[in-house]
C-alpha cells in the first residue's frame, strides 16, 4: 500500500486509450489517479466497454490495471466497471458481487474478468524487431544508471516492471520479452546530467532526476515512446535509428 501522504508518481495504465492526458510528466500521481480514472476513462457506457473488453484481452494492461487498483485501495467490478472499496461491496439486480482478499493472487484486483492467457497477450510491439542485436547494442553502451530509485518513481517503477515479468511469464520463449526485460532499467533508470548551473543545484538535481525517471517510465508502455527511448541511448537521428530497432541491427 502507498504511504500516508499518497505522494509520488503513478502513469494512468489507460493512457493510450482515450487520447489520455495522465502518465506524463506533470502528471498528479497517484494521489489523484482514481479520480482521474473515474472521470476521465469511467465517464460513459462506451468507454467502459471498449476498456472492458481491453483488459480482457491484454495480459499487460490486465497487470497495470491491477497495481493501479492496489495502489489506491480500490478493487474493479468487471460487470459495470466501478471501482469499489476493499469494504465495499458492486449492487447489481440479481446479485452482489465482492472482493474477496483469498482471491487476489488468482485474479488480482479486477473481479468479474478472467486475467488474459498466454493466446491473449498484446504481440503489437513485435514489429519493433525487438531481438538480441538490440539487447547487445544497448549494453555495449556506456549507460550509468541510479543506484536507488527516487522514493516518489519506487510505485510507477515497480508497475512497470511487473508487467515486464508478466510478460516473460506468459511467454517464456519469446526473445522480444526478455530483451524489454533486460534493457528496461537502463532505458528508464538512466542517471540525469544537469545542462546549466541551476540544474546542477542539489535541490533541482534531484527534482530533474525524478522527472527524468518519470517522463521514460510514462512511454514504456507506448510502441512510439518505447522507440523514442531507444533513440536516446544511442543519441543519433531519429530515422536511422529507428530504422535499427526494426531491422535489429
Amino acid at each position: 500500500m502507498v504511504g500516508s501522504n499518497g505522494s509520488g508518481f503513478w502513469p494512468c495504465p489507460f493512457r493510450r486509450f482515450h487520447c489520455c492526458p495522465d502518465g506524463l510528466v506533470g502528471a498528479k500521481g497517484f494521489t489523484r489517479l482514481m479520480a482521474h480514472i473515474k472521470s476521465h476513462h469511467l465517464g460513459s457506457d462506451e468507454r467502459k466497454d471498449s476498456l472492458r473488453c481491453a483488459i480482457a484481452n491484454d495480459l499487460n494492461l490486465f497487470t497495470s490495471v491491477c497495481e493501479a487498483l492496489r495502489v489506491s485501495g480500490q478493487w474493479l467490478c468487471g460487470e459495470c466497471m466501478c471501482p469499489h472499496a476493499f469494504s465495499r461491496a458492486c449492487h447489481h439486480e440479481d446479485k452482489v458481487i465482492r472482493f474477496v482478499p483469498g482471491e487476489r493472487d488468482e485474479q488480482g484486483f479486477i473481479v468479474g474478468i478472467t486475467r488474459p492467457g498466454v493466446e491473449n497477450v498484446d504481440t503489437s510491439s513485435e514489429e519493433l524487431g525487438v531481438d538480441i542485436a538490440l539487447l547487445d547494442r544497448v549494453f555495449s553502451l556506456p549507460i550509468k544508471t541510479v543506484k536507488s530509485i527516487p522514493l516518489s518513481c519506487r510505485m510507477a517503477f515497480a508497475q512497470v516492471l511487473t508487467a515486464a515479468l508478466d510478460k516473460v511469464v506468459a511467454m517464456p520463449d519469446s526473445v522480444e520479452a526478455w530483451v524489454r526485460l533486460l534493457i528496461l532499467p537502463r532505458c528508464t533508470l538512466r542517471v540525469f546530467k544537469p545542462v546549466g548551473r541551476q540544474d546542477k543545484r542539489s535541490g533541482n538535481r534531484k527534482t530533474g532526476q525524478c522527472l527524468s525517471i518519470q517522463r521514460s517510465l510514462a512511454q514504456w508502455g507506448d510502441r512510439e515512446g518505447f522507440a523514442t527511448l531507444v533513440r536516446s541511448l544511442f543519441d543519433q537521428p531519429a530515422r536511422g535509428v529507428t530504422d535499427g530497432i526494426k531491422k535489429g541491427t
